[in-house]
């Protein structure tokens, strides 16, 4: 009944497929650069969902699995905080069924750096992300995922005297979602041979905390205690391709909203305000059977990228490095 569910609501989307492709990429395009403050997504510039083989009417266990790394260097943020970027993780599928249905869950860090000691490399706060997701295909132009994905932030060498908010500063992000895509596929962008998987998210928040010292810094800015949704879409394109690699484009954007009550029930009632992250890259890509490899360079703004007790922007150019798997991140 589960799936039947969202079979249906999926059948009026696939009828539409490429009216739907259009609509999303022009709204991508109509997007102000003005960007603020939601959560960060470790998984933010890819797409984590099955490779389906079309092999029918069989069942496996623990048959397919996924890796991503990641090194990028970052030029312009404040205080250098994402000078260094290094993300790692794996997904693992728990069972696939008639050659079009999927459970798998993922976890993986994500490491930024400033450039502030004698090896302009000072590990500053660490990410970690794990979820578990129901994927399902629905034709060869749509397909939808729904789980729950916890994400949560630490300090690291918190004890340097050089905070923002007094000595010893720290601030510890938790927030957890139930969370959903609706995913469409194409050969064809606006009428032109461009390759495209687009994508629309969405989060409910079940879970989030903001924890920060000194506790005079608590509820300053965005405070994650308030968090309630998240929704936006991304998209990725192959502007060129050649018979190993290609030349792409990949688009990131979040809505989040925030209440201005801190308890469960109380933040859902009102709506305080409603903030805009994004992320960009153009790069190269090298792929073979088991994985592939991009080099980019791109932009990326944070309003409140979770760093420091007073929420501080983030904004700057980025170039960097990634290998993925091939069978459950999608490209």
């Amino acid at each position: 009944m589960f799936h039947d569910y969202f079979s249906y609501i999926a059948s009026a989307a696939v009828s539409s497929e490429n009216t739907v492709m259009k609509y999303l990429f022009v709204l991508l395009l109509i997007i102000p650069l003005e960007v603020r403050a939601g959560p960060v997504w470790p998984t933010r510039s890819f797409l984590v969902q099955p490779t389906w083989d079309g092999h029918a009417d069989t069942t496996s266990l623990f048959g397919h699995g996924g890796y991503w790394a990641q090194v990028q260097r970052g030029f312009g943020s404040d205080s250098a905080r994402w000078a260094w970027d290094i993300t790692m993780g794996a997904i693992f599928e728990f069972a696939r069924w008639n050659g079009d249905k999927s459970l798998f869950g993922f976890s993986g860090m994500e490491l930024t750096a400033d450039l502030n000691d004698a090896i302009d490399f000072r590990p500053r706060g660490a990410f970690w992300h794990e979820g578990l997701v129901y994927a399902a295909k629905e034709s060869s132009d749509f397909e939808w995922q729904v789980g729950t994905i916890y994400t949560c932030r630490h300090d690291i060498d918190n004890g340097d005297p050089g905070q923002y908010s007094d000595v010893f500063g720290e601030r510890t992000l938790i927030y957890g979602s139930l969370s959903g895509k609706a995913i469409w596929t194409s050969d064809r962008l606006l009428g032109l041979a461009v390759p495209t998987v687009a994508w629309l998210h969405g989060d409910l928040y079940y879970l989030g905390e903001d924890y920060r010292l000194p506790r005079s810094d608590e509820h300053l800015g965005t405070d994650f205690q308030a968090i309630e949704w998240s929704f936006g879409e991304a998209f990725q394109s192959k502007l060129a391709n050649w018979n190993a690699s290609s030349l792409y484009l990949m688009v990131f954007t979040d809505f989040t909203a925030f209440g201005r009550d801190t308890n469960f029930f109380g933040r859902f009632s009102h709506i305080a305000k409603v903030t805009f992250d994004g992320h960009a890259e153009l790069g190269f890509e090298f792929h073979g059977v088991a994985g592939r490899m991009q080099v980019y360079a791109g932009w990326e703004h944070w309003e409140d990228d979770g760093a420091v007790p007073i929420p501080r922007n983030a904004q700057f150019l980025l170039a960097g490095i990634r290998i993925t798997g091939t069978d459950l991140i999608r490209f």
